[in-house]
């Protein structure tokens, strides 16, 4: 009877997950150059649908939308706010949209400090959210402690070397949860440094290589779980399978052991393969299905 119960709120509880999320992975990359923002917007959907809409406080230039699958076409409507209305053509395979776009209104100047205040809601329930902002080469956030600084607080902050780094993770975002981001920053030259000239170097050699590592290991090389949220069940069933096996299995066996139909498992590998994930090689009357380790990590 407890084991019943246990089971029955685990299926509730995965059931409310699934229905809550309109959307189901929400990905922002915002870079800066001088006052234009350069943002690329990745929206998983947890099932095909036809239309989306939402809203982008300012005005938006050089707006150029792209999907795996079979089209999207998305329509802006500018005035003190740029409405985006998408038509889409999805599939349970794929349902990814991609939304390029330029803005020079993200930025405002105050005396010699730059504030970066973008309000990126969707207006929908969100799974999954990862927010990155690079700021310019030649700034970063302002010396002095104030409130404000960095909004939301629970943030990263990363350096490739020349460019700072923010990065927000936020999970299960109701459609309500306004999703309002603030970076105050400056240019280096404006920040005084009272440390003695060896113990800055040493310091500044020290931080560069830690950030340097996190910043390699986490924003180029994608973890198993994103790269794995893009797929759909048979596809992840597919790729387990590989992966159990020790990354390299006929494809004989992995029909076999899915009890999919052939021709289902042919369309998943072929979709695998496209996406860089596996490698396939004829091997007699049947296939070798290879994992691509460089970009699913076992």
């Amino acid at each position: 009877m407890r084991k019943a119960l246990v089971f029955a709120l685990f299926f509730f509880l995965i059931s409310f997950r699934i229905s809550f999320a309109q959307i189901q992975y929400y990905g922002v990359e915002i870079s800066i150059d001088g006052k234009r923002s350069y943002s690329k917007i990745t929206i998983t959907f947890p099932e095909p649908r036809e239309e989306f809409t939402f809203a982008i406080k300012g005005r938006v230039e050089n707006l150029v939308t792209k999907t795996i699958g079979e089209g999207i076409k998305c329509q802006e409507k500018v005035s003190g706010i740029t409405l985006i209305s998408c038509k889409l053509n999805l599939t349970k395979d794929k349902r990814t949209i991609e939304i390029y776009f330029e803005t020079e209104d993200f930025v405002k100047i105050l005396d010699d400090k730059f504030i970066f205040s973008a309000d990126l809601s969707v207006g929908e329930n969100v799974s999954s959210a990862f927010v990155s902002l690079k700021l310019p080469e030649g700034m970063a956030l302002i010396s002095e402690d104030v409130t404000g600084r960095i909004l939301p607080e629970n943030s990263s902050i990363l350096s490739d070397g020349r460019h700072i780094i923010v990065t927000w993770k936020i999970d299960e975002i109701s459609k309500a949860q306004p999703l309002v981001f603030q970076v105050i920053y400056e240019p280096i030259s404006k920040q005084t440094f009272t440390v003695p000239l060896f113990y800055l170097i040493s310091f500044g050699i020290a931080i560069f290589a830690i950030s340097f590592f996190i910043f390699y290991f986490f924003y180029f090389k994608k973890p198993k779980e994103l790269v794995l949220s893009v797929l759909d069940d048979f596809e992840k069933k597919v790729l387990n399978c590989i992966i159990e096996a020790g990354g390299e299995v006929k494809q004989k066996k992995v029909v076999n052991e899915t009890n999919l139909s052939k021709a289902k498992v042919s369309r998943i590998v072929k979709n695998l393969e496209k996406r860089g994930l596996i490698e396939v090689k004829r091997l007699g009357r049947t296939n070798l299905l290879k994992l691509v380790k460089k970009k699913l990590e076992l």
